[in-house]
């Protein structure tokens, strides 16, 4: 097929591309707008001891020790992906979840272990205030299940949790380079269609 037949087909069909390209742009302005309004949060973490060997000698456990803190760091990790903490974290800062699935609720807050004792946390809200309120249950709900935990060993001065590092910033978006993408991709997309109905209209 050569080139005009392809200009012809899109032309015959630009109704399909503009239409397209159009649904394209709406959608992705209104996400841009949405997302704009939002706020993107992020801490740290940080896992330490509520007490330490008193002694001149050498201290033979601080090897595991560390193993320890990094196994830990796995726990808060892996408490963070529970629905369940999840939704305790959000009735404690008083933020409303009952709407929220349970895949929601396991992808509202996003951990990762940034080393054996620092754990980093992110999440999105509405309001700056919000995020706050979300950041401080986040620690207290974290040290109250690290409580719970240390007053189940021989030794109650375990493990500690501490947050630190909040920054909370609104989401921003470049609205000129999304309408853009979307456009290119609305006419991608369009011609695509075009090429599609006019084979289907000649099968027939």
């Amino acid at each position: 097929m050569e080139l005009k037949e392809y200009y012809q087909i899109i032309k015959k069909n630009i109704s399909v591309v503009i239409y397209t390209t159009l649904i394209a742009v709406v959608v992705v302005y209104a996400w841009s707008v949405k997302k704009s309004e939002t706020y993107s949060a992020s801490l740290l973490l940080n896992i330490s001891r509520t007490e330490t060997q008193s002694t001149a000698d050498y201290r033979y456990d601080q090897f595991y020790r560390l193993q320890a803190d990094e196994k830990f760091a796995e726990t808060i990790v892996e408490w963070l992906k529970s629905p369940g903490v999840a939704k305790d974290i959000f009735e404690k800062a008083g933020v409303e979840s009952d709407k929220k699935s349970m895949r929601q609720l396991r992808k509202s807050l996003q951990a990762e272990k940034l080393s054996s004792e620092i754990v980093g946390v992110k999440f999105s809200t509405q309001t700056e205030d919000e995020a706050r309120k979300i950041a401080g249950a986040l620690a207290s709900v974290a040290s109250e299940k690290t409580k719970g935990l240390n007053s189940e060993t021989r030794d109650p001065n375990w493990f500690a949790v501490n947050m630190t590092n909040l920054v909370i910033l609104k989401n921003t978006q470049d609205l000129r380079i999304n309408l853009g993408i979307a456009a290119l991709i609305g006419i991608f997309i369009g011609m695509l269609l075009a090429f599609g109905k006019h084979y289907i209209s000649e099968d027939k």
